[in-house]
């Protein structure tokens, strides 16, 4: 091997280091990471220390709650509720509650509080995502863009008819079963299970500004934590529990019942283990289908790349020769406008209510200000690209953050499709877990993501706060700082 190869193998590493320690230490580092997932490790002891407590004090099992909210909010597409119950009327029943639900609850209350807001209380900025005309589209006056109307007023909508296109293919039935789907499951339902997180908080941390692996910690810890307490306080039944023994069953709806893989046994058969049936029949919580966290989990992956994948790009883009590399340029675009007065320390988060009103009255002066006005905001750029570069076929597909959203987005249907295929979750218990994913997501994101995290690293990219600890720049750009490859990993680019 050559020096000169020795020589950037080093550089890599060297890099890829030091950039991680980002001017902590050895014992600082750990401690942050301790710190900052801190919620998770406690929910997975908190499930793992479920078996101990006393059956005497545990609450009623409802085995029946799942099964019939899943069938008359969702509709009984393969007549299960004629099949427990033997009446047909039942699952003619279940169309029209189901549909009153759909249009009710998921089409017109949604529009009325978006109505409401945007056009009776005319608030003029996006009241969840407030930097969304950073990040996403360039006018925040338009309100009636498709993004805005979506998220997060119609995510139930669209997870209702995701649900029930996913739930067609899981019929419960031999004919449905074959080895390929069976092992296609098995690898969403347990692999990406574990992994999927893992790769979220990789590419939150590699390309989104420090603090925000944080933020998505505290909002899986918060989401996972409130569902254990709801699996311990309103124990509910699986599908598979509905289907082995009936819904009428009370000899087997005890807490000393064990638990059962479903199908993830057919998967033991085609792999000659039995990891699966033994792991499942030693589960601490049996009767804890709702809220389903393996949705909860896979949605909140879903909602932090979809609001975080930025999709404005070529913002400093030059057709001039690029400055010196290692000394990056500091140059600016015009402007007359800037996004913030205050210089509040990101650290440490201000809960109280009238600092949170007031930073919504500023973010909405602002987002009026810039909008009445045609020139950009003013963003320190660190960097110079050319725009050749930017446009190479090899970047296309990442150009607009479509990557990660389409993978994401594929993902959390693959989830919910295993999930049922699998008889381990109702729809209905998937709907709750996003529920609660989306509750958690909005609580962080206003409280914490929106007027710290957000705020603070574009007032280091504004020139508004002096950037002590190089944290203007993402991990990636601290890895490739002074490269032509820098502008990649820059949400602003």
């Amino acid at each position: 091997m050559s020096v000169q190869w020795i020589r950037f193998i080093y550089t890599i590493i060297y890099r890829l280091i030091s950039s991680v320690f980002n001017k902590r230490n050895i014992i600082t580092l750990p401690f942050n990471f301790f710190i900052n997932f801190a919620p998770v490790l406690i929910w997975l002891n908190l499930f793992n220390y479920a078996k101990l407590i006393p059956n005497s004090i545990r609450p009623n099992i409802h085995s029946k709650l799942a099964f019939l909210s899943d069938a008359f909010l969702f509709g009984d597409w393969f007549h299960e509720l004629n099949f427990q119950y033997n009446s047909n009327k039942l699952t003619q029943l279940s169309f029209v509650t189901s549909s009153t639900f759909f249009t009710f609850i998921l089409v017109l209350f949604p529009i009325a509080i978006w109505f409401y807001i945007y056009h009776v209380r005319k608030v003029q900025f996006n009241l969840i995502e407030w930097y969304d005309h950073i990040f996403h589209f360039e006018n925040p006056s338009n309100l009636k863009r498709l993004r805005l109307i979506i998220f997060p007023y119609f995510i139930p909508f669209i997870s209702f008819i995701a649900l029930n296109i996913m739930h067609l293919f899981s019929e419960q039935s031999p004919q449905n079963f074959t080895t390929a789907k069976d092992l296609t499951a098995w690898t969403s339902y347990v692999i990406l299970h574990v992994t999927a997180p893992i790769l979220t908080t990789v590419y939150l941390y590699v390309f989104h500004a420090p603090g925000m692996i944080k933020c998505f910690a505290f909002t899986l810890g918060l989401q996972n934590l409130c569902g254990i307490f709801t699996h311990l306080l309103i124990p509910t039944a699986s599908p598979w529990f509905t289907h082995m023994y009936g819904i009428n069953d009370t000899e087997h709806v005890s807490y000393d019942q064990e638990g059962f893989a479903a199908g993830l046994v057919r998967v033991d058969t085609h792999l000659g283990t039995h990891l699966n049936t033994n792991g499942f029949h030693k589960s601490p919580i049996v009767f804890g289908a709702v809220p389903s966290l393996h949705s909860a989990i896979a949605f909140q992956c879903f909602l932090f790349i979809m609001t975080r994948a930025s999709t404005l790009k070529h913002r400093f883009v030059t057709t001039s020769t690029p400055t010196d590399q290692h000394s990056p340029s500091l140059s600016v675009s015009e402007s007359t406008s800037s996004l913030s007065d205050d210089n509040e320390d990101a650290t440490t988060p201000t809960f109280e209510m009238a600092t949170f009103t007031k930073d919504l009255e500023d973010i909405s002066t602002r987002t009026t200000t810039t909008a009445s006005s045609n020139y950009p905001l003013r963003y320190i750029q660190l960097y110079d690209y050319e725009i050749s570069m930017s446009n190479n076929w090899k970047f296309k597909l990442f150009n607009k953050g479509l990557f990660p959203k389409i993978l994401v987005s594929s993902y959390i249907l693959l989830q919910w499709w295993a999930t049922m295929y699998l008889d381990h979750h109702y729809r209905f218990d998937l709907f709750i877990g996003m529920l609660y994913s989306l509750v958690a997501f909005i609580v962080m994101n206003v409280l914490y993501i929106q007027p710290h995290i957000l705020k603070n690293w574009l007032d280091l990219r504004l020139g508004e706060k002096e950037d002590i600890n190089n944290e203007a720049r993402t991990y990636g750009m601290r890895v490739f700082q002074g490269t032509k490859f820098e502008w990649f990993f820059d949400p602003l680019s």
